[in-house]
């Protein structure tokens, strides 16, 4: 095959191409118009969605310990086995749910978000370790 043949393909495979790859163009253009709007929204409500991951967690952990945890609940453990503070099982399952609700409270106040965000995430580990706990206690 010669050269001219070759470019006499190349070009009839672009007039082909064309109304595609302007038609691709156009929209690869849309969505990057569209990606920067979705980032302008997520970081304008950057605490919201932050915010709501934690609470949908922390609400399922509160329904968890509500259902496994025992009538009266206990709380810092002795070396022998027993507990030094027995709380009824709302008080145990509101108690972190408290906990987290004022990080997330103090998150959406502050000016800096991460931070605050970071305590409440920590604090979803205390209806683990109160069910962790009081499940293998002995």
């Amino acid at each position: 095959m010669d050269i001219r043949a070759i470019q006499k393909k190349w070009n009839a495979f672009l007039l082909k191409a064309q109304p595609v790859l302007k038609r691709t163009g156009e929209i690869c253009k849309l969505v990057t118009d569209n990606v920067e709007i979705a980032v302008k929204y997520v970081m304008k409500f950057k605490k919201l969605f932050l915010a709501v991951p934690v609470a949908v967690g922390a609400v399922i952990l509160a329904l968890q310990n509500m259902i496994k945890l025992p009538a009266l609940v206990g709380l810092f453990i002795q070396n022998d086995g027993e507990f030094s503070v027995q709380i009824v099982r709302e008080v145990a399952v509101l108690g972190p749910m408290a906990v987290t609700a004022i990080c997330l409270l103090l998150m959406f106040i502050s000016k800096r978000t991460l931070t605050p965000w970071l305590v409440s995430v920590i604090s979803l580990t205390l209806p683990l370790l109160i069910l962790l706990t009081n499940t293998f206690s002995a």
